[in-house]
């Protein structure tokens, strides 16, 4: 036999019930198995006290006894999903319930096992094999970390380095992702003389898959805009680079924008996106979708619009990630809390407007579990009379 085969392994058990931590102490100093010996029991009776017993030593593995109450309860999902992050973790339960087994184990757990039927080897098999999975896990979730690194490296490399000159407006735009990388973008291109193009995007889903569709998006509109006499022609001719793959279906909103500084004429189309805010002192409109996502119709039609932006006016366009964050109660951000921070900075530069914007959103969501959208905010402020 290895040495490693023959190595002690300490057991975290966390279990309320005396007769239970009785029974399963003895089935563990009977189990033997390839890469399970001896094993050194760590008793704590409630979960809570779990993590700093782990903070304290090294336990190879954590058995969580679940009585057929707890069981039921969400209270032991969010205790399974907590201490599997900092060791393998095997459910030893009362209740013989395959919907709780499978929903343990889609929490973190390597195993679910029903305490009526343990016998010292099921319980050593299950200890070793918990332990492999934990480590190829961690393995596999390490070098996905490198890779999401380099992904949102080259992610933020395709952000603008710098905010467009344009003469009468003060133009600024903060992005914040939900996860390293993400589908949402920004971008600006001067399309020579005084006019400005203004894009902000979101590719559905998240992480890699949302990212690539978001690059090649994003490659495309700075390829064809110089070459596009209008917005809506360049609408139309990104749907159709787009469309060349339809192996996934995923699609992608888009505000698209192009600003005449000297005039302050603004033209877009807005496509399957959320609707813009235009206020202009008292005065509010919305530049809502004048037509469906792009990469979904090849036969899809949008229209384009044209708006003025007078002096003191700010035009503040947002991706869903910013009005669809929710809090724990499961309220949104929505328009209102866009509205309320322009009302709070009336004089705010772009850049910070659209920062105090996304963060926002951000901590009007923080009490919720899920960290919801990337979160993406493109301001233009009319500085001098268009």
């Amino acid at each position: 036999m290895s040495s490693q085969a023959a190595a002690s392994v300490r057991v975290l058990l966390v279990e309320s019930d005396g007769d239970d931590v009785a029974r399963v102490s003895a089935l563990l100093e009977e189990a033997s198995a390839p890469g399970f010996r001896t094993a050194e029991v760590v008793h704590v009776a409630q979960a809570d006290a779990a993590p700093a017993e782990l903070d304290a030593r090294q336990c190879d593995v954590v058995l969580l006894g679940l009585s057929r109450t707890v069981a039921r309860s969400g209270a032991a999902f969010d205790d399974i999903h907590r201490l599997n992050r900092m060791a393998p973790v095997v459910v030893l339960s009362g209740l013989d319930d395959d919907d709780v087994a499978v929903r343990a184990v889609q929490r973190g757990a390597q195993d679910y096992l029903v305490k009526d039927r343990l016998t010292p080897d099921l319980l050593a098999r299950s200890i070793r094999y918990a332990r492999e999975r934990h480590r190829l896990l961690a393995e596999q979730t390490r070098r996905l970390q490198h890779e999401l690194k380099i992904a949102a490296f080259v992610q933020q490399s395709f952000l603008p380095s710098r905010m467009p000159a344009a003469p009468g407006h003060d133009i600024g735009a903060h992005l914040h992702a939900s996860g390293q990388v993400g589908g949402d973008f920004y971008d600006f291109i001067e399309l020579g003389g005084d006019r400005v193009a203004l894009a902000l995007g979101d590719a559905s889903g998240k992480g890699i898959p949302g990212a690539i569709l978001m690059a090649e998006t994003q490659g495309v509109l700075r390829a064809e805009a110089a070459g596009c006499a209008t917005p809506l022609e360049l609408v139309r001719t990104l749907n159709r680079a787009l469309l060349h793959d339809r192996s996934q279906d995923r699609f992608v909103t888009l505000f698209y924008g192009v600003l005449e500084a000297t005039t302050g004429r603004f033209t877009f189309v807005n496509a399957g996106h959320p609707r813009a805010v235009l206020q202009e002192g008292d005065t509010e409109s919305t530049l809502v979708s004048t037509g469906p996502p792009l990469r979904l119709f090849t036969d899809a039609a949008w229209e384009e619009r044209t708006v003025r932006l007078h002096a003191g006016a700010r035009l503040v366009v947002y991706s869903d990630g910013v009005t669809e964050a929710q809090d724990e109660d499961e309220r949104f951000f929505d328009l209102e809390g866009v509205r309320a921070v322009m009302a709070e900075h009336p004089d705010c530069p772009a850049a910070e407007l659209a920062r105090r914007i996304c963060h926002a959103a951000e901590r009007f969501e923080r009490g919720n579990p899920d960290p919801g959208d990337d979160k993406t905010v493109v301001v233009i402020q009319a500085t001098e009379p268009g």
